[in-house]
């Protein structure tokens, strides 16, 4: 049976955290692919850069991995609910296991999102440890945020440590996040 992890976020811009995280989904989750899934609009209806600005990212961040898939799918829900894409997907694809990729922090919180409860009942949690979260943890990932990202941008500071090469490139060359 084939095992698919989902790894939704905003992405704005998707950063070396993002990578590692679906590398460790992958390895560790013992997932033979990971559906990289920018959303439409935020969950909590914070402002995020344009749909297609992400996109362009997340196809430079997640190429050089074989095993991650750049999917549209969030343009499908409009509601915005991992629930009701998790629903639709199961009913398209119902030979396939699902799983979700999520920081140590997201995954402690499904129990409040839109039938969170139901939500973790069907599919497998991938928890991907976070400094800042797990410090015990040996695996935990760097502290690294897009809003953190976003702010050393904005102040025209230096980012590129935080960044696939790819994205560092093509954010400067568009001078976007300034």
């Amino acid at each position: 049976m084939t095992r698919i992890a989902l790894f939704g976020g905003s992405f704005d811009p998707p950063h070396l955290g993002h990578v590692l995280a679906a590398t460790f989904a992958h390895a560790v989750g013992r997932v033979d692919e990971v559906w990289i899934l920018p959303v439409a609009r935020h969950a909590y209806g914070k402002p995020i850069s344009p749909w297609e600005r992400r996109w362009t990212l997340c196809q430079a961040a997640f190429a050089g991995l074989g095993f991650a898939r750049l999917r549209d799918d969030e343009l499908r829900n409009p509601e915005g609910y991992t629930w009701t894409l998790l629903q639709r997907l199961r009913a398209e694809r119902p030979e396939v296991r699902w799983a979700l990729v999520g920081g140590s922090d997201t995954s402690r919180d499904l129990p409040n999102w839109y039938r969170g409860a139901e939500l973790v009942a069907q599919v497998e949690v991938i928890a991907v440890p976070r400094r800042g979260f797990d410090e015990a943890d040996p695996a935990a990932l760097p502290a690294i945020s897009s809003s953190l990202v976003r702010g050393l941008l904005a102040r025209g500071e230096e980012a590129r440590s935080l960044l696939p090469a790819s994205v560092a490139d093509r954010i400067a060359a568009e001078g976007w996040y300034r």
